[in-house]
């Protein structure tokens, strides 16, 4: 059998890298055995394909945000444009000025690598939708439906994010084997109904009892509730949500479990996150798991997680960080001497995301005995010491006493505080105990029980459903000892998922869903004929993020954000290689003013 011709779309070529400029044509060499017609005939072959949509998915989580190659954390993009947080480091290597950095052609990479995984990750998907009714070697057709259900999983949760970030994008329903240069865009309405469609589909037929790291039944419900609220469809939501949380065995953990068990000075929530507890089979919280492990052939980042480095402040920059009597204060020099225990436990944090004011310290007000907020789960500032020896040039004064904010030069990015159990990582950390720990191996929640309350709260919220979703915020609160509210509004769900969900969900696009549901309603003034110009997305970014509001002048430049950041820009190479069709650009960037009517370009796909 002649195996077809594997030929990259110009729609990726255009935004994978700059070295992609053109349609890549990938003949398979006689050489090899494995190819379309032969690997994706039963589920075994299809399940290759479906071990590299799982894999995907972990990009998002582990790794160094800026790195080149497979070590990119771009998850912090979601954190640094929305409520929680800006970009830390100096604007040479991270945006603070969006109007005037954030362009089609940016050239740091940063949105691009949703933009660019996506669409690989939507690839790979179409890859098993296709080719799951071929398959002629299925033992049954509850197996090919089950591959098929799993590929539209991928695909939805791809564009779920893409809408969300981007708004109007192509639609691609199929595997593409041949060389596409007509690609249009098509609605974000469009493409949340046909997503919807296919996750209703797909709980029909995903396995209920699955191995970690694969997707079952309970995470197509969660991820269909998700899509469900982003169509206003609040009462299906509420459904899909329900049904994860009862029909599954899953549950709340609210008693003590895993490695720590016996350690009276540990919590349940500090259990939750223990990087050997996330994957347990007692853990029945965890709807799906991204699993990471150091020393594992096919990790998504060598290095592991990164995340001390990621969202660890600065602490270590001596020169910057100085003691009341003028000497440098801390240090990540290598060598094992006393003061060492501090890079040991912080690692060599460089602030790439770095908190803002509501982060810190608003969503923590009147918080009493939340567990989240404790000494086991949250690091205060004020627990950074000075760890330069005096033998090494240190104060001997000052050596390890809390650092005074009022000697510290940069207090935006050498000092703030960060929650314990999502950023102390060092598990399996071929640099743990060494030198310079960046943050070990863990695995990661994608789906998370917690998440679908809140997602269910949300949902009753909008139907006006106040004693039910004030009900579901409680069963969250109860567990970590929070005072329980007595009737929540959308900022208090907002700020349960702050709390409860840092490095688990998409901050920016579940702020930009809900912009776009308030301008369809026309909710507060608000529509979509004038979205890109006022919309409640940027109007939250200016009440609780203090950094863009102020207009915070870092280094040699502001924070600045406009309106029309909602959306990102579409990268200028996917439209310029995309000859014969119309990507549109987003308003507010170059380009816009070439668009063509949405609707008219829906009649073509």
């Amino acid at each position: 059998m002649k195996a077809k011709k594997y030929i990259l779309s110009c729609l990726t070529a255009g935004l994978v890298a700059t070295a992609f400029h053109s349609c890549v044509d990938i003949e398979p060499k006689s050489m090899s055995f494995l190819t379309p017609e032969n690997t994706f005939v039963d589920r075994a072959g299809l399940e290759t394909m479906l071990r590299l949509c799982r894999k995907q998915m972990n990009f998002e989580w582990f790794g160094d945000a800026f790195n080149s190659g497979n070590c990119e954390t771009f998850c912090v993009y979601e954190y640094a444009w929305s409520d929680l947080a800006v970009m830390g480091g100096p604007e040479t290597k991270e945006i603070h000025n969006m109007v005037t950095q954030l362009t089609p052609s940016t050239n740091m990479y940063l949105h691009l690598r949703y933009w660019v995984w996506a669409w690989n990750g939507i690839k790979y998907a179409n890859t098993v939708i296709t080719r799951s009714p071929e398959a002629k070697g299925m033992a049954s057709e509850e197996d090919r439906n089950a591959c098929l259900a799993e590929g539209y999983f991928h695909r939805a949760y791809w564009y779920y994010l893409l809408v969300n970030q981007f708004g109007d994008v192509p639609w691609i329903g199929e595997e593409i084997t041949q060389a596409k240069l007509d690609f249009n865009t098509v609605s974000r309405k469009t493409i949340l109904r046909n997503i919807k469609s296919d996750m209703e589909y797909a709980v029909q037929w995903l396995p209920e009892n699955v191995i970690r790291g694969a997707v079952s039944r309970a995470a197509g419900e969660h991820l269909l509730a998700k899509i469900c609220l982003a169509n206003g469809d609040f009462q299906e939501a509420a459904d899909a949500a329900t049904r994860c949380i009862e029909n599954y065995g899953l549950h709340l953990m609210t008693n003590r479990f895993g490695v720590n068990v016996s350690d009276p000075t540990k919590d349940v929530y500090n259990d939750l996150f223990n990087e050997d507890n996330i994957s347990l089979p007692e853990n029945a919280e965890a709807i799906m798991v991204g699993q990471e492990r150091y020393g594992i052939e096919g990790c998504s980042s060598p290095s592991g997680s990164r995340r001390k480095r990621n969202f660890v402040p600065q602490w270590h920059a001596g020169a910057k960080v100085k003691t009341p009597d003028g000497k440098n204060g801390t240090t990540d020099a290598k060598g094992i001497y006393d003061g060492y225990e501090q890079l040991e436990l912080l690692g060599r944090g460089l602030a790439k995301i770095r908190p803002t004011n509501y982060a810190q310290f608003g969503i923590w007000k009147d918080c009493g005995t939340d567990m989240r907020h404790n000494s086991n789960n949250w690091f205060d500032r004020s627990r950074i010491t000075y760890n330069l020896p005096p033998s090494k040039g240190g104060s001997a004064k000052y050596f390890g006493q809390p650092v005074d904010p009022k000697y510290c030069t940069d207090t935006m990015r050498c000092y703030f505080s960060f929650p314990i159990v999502k950023v102390l990582v060092s598990k399996d950390d071929p640099n743990a105990g060494g030198n310079v720990p960046v943050g070990g191996f863990t695995d990661q929640y994608i789906f998370r029980l917690a998440e679908t309350y809140l997602n269910r709260a949300e949902a009753y919220w909008w139907m006006g459903k106040n004693a039910q979703a004030t009900e579901d915020v409680n069963a969250i609160r109860r567990r970590v000892n929070a005072p329980e509210l007595t009737s929540v509004t959308l900022d208090d769900i907002l700020d349960e998922r702050a709390r409860e969900l840092f490095i688990e969900d998409h901050r920016k696009s579940e702020l930009t869903r809900i912009a776009c549901l308030k301008a369809e309603r026309g909710d507060e003034g608000y529509s979509m004929d004038n979205f890109s110009e006022k919309n409640w997305y940027y109007d939250r970014i200016m009440e609780k993020n203090n950094f863009f509001a102020e207009e915070y002048y870092y280094s040699t430049n502001a924070f600045i954000m406009k309106p029309y950041h909602v959306w990102w820009p579409i990268p200028r190479n996917a439209i310029e290689s995309n000859t014969e069709g119309r990507i549109n650009q987003n308003y507010g960037y170059d380009g816009y003013e070439d668009n063509i009517p949405v609707e008219e370009l829906e009649k073509r796909y």
